[in-house]
């Protein structure tokens, strides 16, 4: 089965002007952690799709996904270059993208700007709030999988928040404030338990510790869980084990790789000389996407394109279905990133700067300055399915509808995944299978 999480953290400290001594320094910190559950800096609650009544288009539902997508195609390919060719990675940028959102409704200025421009935000405020907002509480499960998110926003103890900031992330994101002494180890294993029973004891231990202390005034956490078995089971007796080319015809080791014959959709990237099958789960509403390059060694540059060129929403244009051999090996990844320079490289830079952060829409004052971004992930695929703990630009074109039998899908060397909530087309969990005997 394939099971995948994530948690983010987000982190906030009281920042103000420096004094003689470096121990006179007085910054206040607000704590990111993305988790593989995701635990973000809030805990979110997804109602299904048809709890969900407004007034927005389908346009503007097309919109916020499309950001997400675009966001997690730049953080992605940050990510990646930080961790090099031969590493396995997973993100959930669904997940970092909440918490980011749920610290952008406090940002203003500049700041907020950098922010808006990072998660490729294109509406109001208080659209994109309600928006996002809506767009997590449609990412539920159903009676076909288990598809979980929650945020919680803990806050010092006497530290006042804007009023504003506590309705607009309990009304869109549900995350209410809870009073807590950070100075007090006792927190940091207060939320590590959170996390850690929300996802099915996949994340643990996602603030280490150090990551908070009496400088500490809000921490942000979304944990997001998906466990799921395949629309068709891999058949066990047919899994063999056979080579998985490291990137180079000279460089391979031995995997599990699962076999199945049947009706899949598949589609052709000849601008990136790639492939890419869908794998749907149960019931259809979530599936797992291959994008698996032709060359051996294809995977770098087929990365080097994804934000230039829009890999990520293009994809899916003209696939189609058709009866075919497919080979994918089995894995588990668990990646623990911290994602402040991520953020910083990505443009927003603000954030972490104690002269420049304006996060005054949070307590009304600029003494707030984000300290760390810890984001922790977990997947496993095999023959049942996944389980996973922590989502419209048609750049690309196939040229012809290929009519002769397609060949094999045979994913023996490094190629890129995704789970995709197909009803709202929000990339929950993406990342790099390189080497499948790695964890």
């Amino acid at each position: 089965m394939t099971q995948p999480g994530t948690n983010v953290y987000f982190r906030l400290e009281e920042g103000g002007s420096k004094r003689c001594c470096p121990s006179l320094t007085l910054t206040r910190v607000i704590l990111l952690v993305a988790a593989s559950l995701l635990l973000i800096s809030a805990a979110f609650y997804f109602p299904a799709m048809a709890e969900v009544s407004d007034n927005f288009s389908v346009q503007d539902y097309a919109s916020i996904a499309s950001s997400i997508t675009k966001f997690a195609a730049t953080l992605f390919q940050s990510v990646a270059k930080q961790a090099g060719s031969d590493s396995n990675i997973l993100i959930s940028p669904f997940s970092v993208a909440a918490v980011a959102t749920m610290a952008y409704v406090g940002a203003r200025g500049n700041t907020a700007e950098q922010m808006k421009n990072v998660l490729h935000f294109s509406m109001d405020d208080e659209k994109i709030n309600s928006l996002m907002g809506k767009l997590i509480q449609s990412a539920k499960g159903d009676e076909n999988c288990t598809l979980e998110s929650a945020n919680q926003m803990y806050v010092a103890e006497k530290y006042q928040l804007l009023d504003a900031f506590q309705a607009v992330l309990k009304d869109h994101f549900g995350a209410e404030a809870q009073a807590v002494d950070f100075a007090s180890d006792d927190t940091r294993t207060k939320i590590n338990k959170w996390v850690e029973e929300f996802t099915h004891d996949k994340i643990q231990d996602l603030l280490p510790k150090g990551s908070l202390t009496s400088l500490t005034k809000l921490a942000l956490v979304n944990a997001v869980y998906f466990k799921g078995k395949w629309m068709r089971q891999f058949v066990s007796a047919r899994t063999q084990v056979q080579p998985f080319y490291l990137g180079s015809e000279d460089k391979k080791i031995d995997a599990q790789i699962m076999h199945d014959e049947a009706d899949y959709r598949i589609g052709e990237l000849f601008d990136h000389d790639a492939r890419i099958l869908e794998i749907p789960y149960r019931g259809k509403k979530l599936s797992m996407f291959i994008v698996l390059p032709n060359k051996v060694d294809g995977l770098a540059e087929l990365e080097s394109k994804l934000v230039s060129h829009n890999v990520l929403e293009a994809m899916y244009v003209n696939m189609w279905t058709a009866k075919m051999k497919i080979a994918i090996p089995k894995f588990t990844i668990q990646t623990e990133l911290q994602l402040s320079e991520t953020f910083k490289q990505l443009g927003m830079a603000d954030l972490f700067d104690e002269k420049a952060a304006d996060l005054s829409g949070i307590s009304g004052k600029k003494d707030l300055v984000v300290s760390d971004v810890f984001h922790k992930t977990f997947i496993e695929v095999n023959e049942e399915g996944t389980e996973a703990a922590a989502a419209t630009g048609m750049v690309m074109m196939t040229r012809m509808m290929i009519v002769e039998p397609p060949r094999p899908f045979i994913a023996d060397h490094p190629f890129l995944y995704l789970i995709r909530d197909n009803s709202s087309k929000m990339v929950l969990f993406t990342g790099r299978v390189a080497n499948p005997s790695q964890k």
